[in-house]
């Protein structure tokens, strides 16, 4: 007899936190009567590693992280690197091994090499997978650290159903339909991806180009991914056909208030089971509170639309009150909130119902008046600083920029009330050609941004830094561009530290453009890809030589 409904297999440390997937879906699927088994960090290299709880009742579930592997594992240069913060100390190495590629606990690709080691011990062990790495790599997609097009994750793992997004109600529905008794491979589940041999159903999906095209023209990554974009923000479904089969995403899952409220409203141990065992993400994040999901950004190298969707979805005031309230019942609560937010925080509240809006971005060209109209993230703030035993509230959340230059308050209310030694904001660039590809607001903005802050700041008693954040590489970019970003930054006297150097995440439109070499409009587009010319740029923002 089967001591487990359902099976996650993790490459990391398990955390019982309403900020780690594992956590969110455990308790999702406990509070509808089904029981989980954790198998976390196993010895990947042994296929009996994966055998350790024996064979779940309904299926096994992948959990790979909020982060995808390949993405975490190498730098922009693609040097390996050398920690993984999920991990016991921050090692990303097995204990008592040499840093090895064969001793990483977190192996590249992580849903391919345990989906396939889970085959080799169970072969007809229904197999779900999910996470931000197989959202983004759920269509033939461009791979990075090999540098080609990979097919669909789908078939790579042999998996019989992926769970897009963040995934409560899908792996709650997929565990009723399972008991059940209905095969996976056979479930049309908002929210969820699969092979199918016969589409007839399936007519109104949006069709993408084939993995065989794209390879013969590298523009149809484009088309992909702008065709992708559209079925996301329609609630549409989409399809790819892949050697006589098809790769079906059906529509987004919806989500509410009501069920935010209820997923976080949950009783969290904010811990591990051992809890002497905290990874250093966990201690990050222990007191951290998520107060919505989505981003309406629509930036082109972000993945956080692809996975959360553009429409923001807020809990209920109430439900983050309450949320901070049992923080003192914690033994490790300090009275330090680390964070209220989201992919970016003061979206909070801007919750949209036009279900007939087509605009990728909500902030490009021009900021939606459903965004412009709301303080009620402002609101939010006030009250939790009035939650019992609260000494302090920081924000570890994105902000927008343009959004606080349209806020004056707010951006006041964060620095006297919620400062950190920086206040981190992203300009990205500064030169419009640029901008408008990765869909960022005018630098011009940015500048009367710059003028607000040092206004306010300036009549603090405690001054706040100004940190921008900027990308190097992105497709479209000169080296010409580059050196007129240098000049104007300096001209209105703006630190550049935080430096990057573009990194293609599978799946984004941007990655799409650096394969392709083209634009949106499919205008040819320029590309450096050479690391050592990507080193340099950097450098003269920087001052400094690129070793990460």
């Amino acid at each position: 007899m089967p001591k487990f409904d359902v099976i996650f297999v993790l490459p990391y440390l398990f955390s019982d936190h309403p900020s780690f997937p594992e956590g969110i879906l455990k308790r999702a699927l406990e509070a509808h009567g089904f029981s989980v088994g954790i198998i976390e960090t196993p010895s990947w290299q042994e296929p009996a590693a994966f055998s350790v709880l024996g064979a779940p009742r309904l299926f096994f579930a992948i959990i790979p992280g909020p982060v995808d592997s390949v993405v975490l594992n190498y730098t922009s240069t693609r040097k390996r690197r050398q920690e993984d913060l999920y991990q016991k100390n921050g090692g990303a190495f097995f204990s008592g091994c040499p840093p090895s590629i064969k001793f990483k606990i977190r192996p590249d690709r992580t849903v391919v090499v345990f989906a396939n080691r889970i085959r080799q011990m169970f072969k007809d062990i229904p197999l779900v997978i999910g996470g931000v790495e197989a959202t983004l790599r759920r269509f033939a997609h461009y791979d990075f650290q090999e540098d080609k097009i990979k097919r669909s994750i789908l078939f790579d793992s042999r998996a019989d159903l992926l769970a897009t997004g963040m995934g409560e109600k899908q792996i709650v529905a997929i565990a009723q339909k399972a008991n059940a008794g209905i095969p996976l491979k056979e479930l049309d589940i908002p929210g969820t991806a699969r092979i199918a041999r016969d589409i007839g159903r399936f007519g109104a999906y949006e069709v993408l180009p084939t993995m065989a095209e794209i390879l013969k023209e590298p523009a149809k990554l484009v088309e992909a991914a702008l065709k992708i974009e559209s079925a996301r923000v329609w609630g549409n479904g989409a399809l790819q056909p892949q050697d006589g089969r098809f790769v079906v995403e059906h529509p987004p899952q919806d989500y509410t208030t009501q069920d935010l409220d209820g997923i976080y409203g949950r009783p969290y141990s904010r811990s591990h089971p051992n809890s002497k065992t905290l990874s250093p993400a966990l201690l990050m994040n222990l007191f951290s509170v998520t107060s919505h999901r989505g981003c309406g950004g629509g930036c082109a190298f972000c993945s956080i639309s692809l996975h959360e969707g553009k429409r923001i979805i807020s809990r209920s005031p109430g439900s983050i009150l309450n949320e901070i309230e049992r923080f003192n019942q914690h033994p490790r609560w300090n009275g330090i909130v680390s964070d209220i937010g989201g992919a970016t925080a003061e979206l909070y509240g801007s919750d949209c119902t036009n279900t007939q809006c087509k605009r990728a971005s909500c902030l490009s060209e021009e900021t939606c008046k459903t965004v412009r109209s709301t303080d009620k993230y402002l609101q939010l703030l006030r009250q939790c600083r009035q939650v019992k035993g609260v000494r302090k509230i920081l924000l570890g959340s994105g902000t927008r920029y343009d959004l606080l230059l349209q806020n004056p308050e707010l951006l006041e209310e964060i620095l006297v009330f919620h400062p950190g030694k920086f206040l981190r904001v992203a300009p990205e660039h500064t030169e419009k050609e640029v901008l408008d590809l990765m869909r960022k607001p005018a630098f011009e903005v940015f500048e009367e941004f710059v003028e607000l802050f040092n206004r306010i700041d300036g009549q603090l008693k405690r001054k706040v830094e100004l940190a921008p954040y900027l990308i190097v590489g992105h497709p479209g970019e000169t080296m010409k561009d580059v050196l007129r970003m240098a000049e104007r930054l300096k001209k209105i006297k703006v630190k550049t530290t935080d430096v990057q150097v573009f990194t293609p995440t599978p799946g984004t439109l941007s990655t799409a453009m650096y394969y392709a070499g083209v634009s949106p409009e499919f205008k040819e587009i320029p590309v450096e890809r050479n690391i050592k010319e990507l080193q340099k740029r950097k450098q003269v923002l920087t001052g400094k030589t690129l070793f990460a």
